[in-house]
């Protein structure tokens, strides 16, 4: 717990990203990630492998962007470095060992930023959602754009904080959710080069006696464009929740490429 405390105090981030609960967030996750290594490792070396798949389909190699960089651990930094002139890493928070990652590179950017674009809005208890503008990157010069690990998570702050703070209802609070990520799959579709969708297609939630005890689709009932590759990922491991150590949770990811503008969205 020092450590987490520390990390809260000294890392880089934005008023919005502490005041929210990105920045929490981001450290938990890092936290969870040094716990579960075994389990998640396999995940990242898919990522990888699913966006080295996506940049074999570009024609040209000017600028490749990457939402939802976050740890950079699901990242083959070195290759998308060799391989693009610029690239840019895209999250609201990066922590230090992220950040000192991306140091290694001339031609790497990290772009603190809300990939939502309406957090400044939430914020104040507005539940608009709408594709968001990016400072410094323009689509129609982007040859290639992953969505990473990010599309269904997006809802997940700015309703809670819309419900805690506000009174949002559930009804609206999941009208929202769904207009979140509608807002990301229409932001995606206005690159021009190559689109690769990176995320979670299921939830399911067992016991240590292999029995389904939940299961629910993390798209908020949003259709995602038909993946071609996917695997499960055990995000929660036996012993690791803290509301119920004998359940584990394992998400389908599911991966989509696609070119064109429409690609099933």
């Amino acid at each position: 717990m020092l450590k987490e405390f520390f990390q809260f105090y000294t890392s880089p981030s934005s008023r919005l990203a502490r005041k929210m609960g990105f920045l929490h967030e981001a450290i938990a996750m890092s936290a969870r990630h040094q716990r579960c290594q075994s389990t998640w490792q396999p995940h990242f070396e898919q990522c990888q492998a699913a966006i080295r798949q996506a940049v074999a389909e570009c024609t040209s190699f000017r600028h490749i962007v990457v939402l939802g960089a976050g740890s950079l651990n699901d990242i083959p930094l070195s290759f998308l470095s060799q391989t693009f002139d610029s690239v840019t890493l895209v999250d609201m928070v990066f922590l230090k060992p992220a950040r000192r990652q991306a140091a290694e590179y001339d031609n790497v950017t990290l772009l603190d930023a809300d990939v939502s674009g309406c957090l400044e809005k939430v914020e104040q208890g507005d539940s608009a959602a709408e594709p968001p503008s990016l400072p410094g990157i323009e689509p129609e010069k982007v040859d290639c754009v992953v969505s990473l690990n990010l599309a269904t998570q997006l809802p997940l702050i700015p309703v809670r904080w819309l419900m805690d703070r506000f009174g949002l209802s559930e009804d609206k609070a999941d009208a929202f959710g769904k207009a979140l990520i509608q807002a990301h799959l229409t932001y995606l579709n206005r690159f021009g080069g190559v689109k690769c969708l990176i995320a979670d297609r299921e939830m399911r939630e067992y016991d240590r006696s292999g029995r389904l005890t939940d299961q629910l689709d993390p798209a908020w009932d949003v259709p995602l464009p038909a993946y071609e590759l996917a695997w499960d990922w055990e995000v929660i491991p036996f012993g690791e929740s803290s509301e119920n150590a004998a359940r584990c949770q394992t998400n389908r990811v599911g991966v989509s490429i696609w070119s064109s503008s429409v690609g099933g969205v």
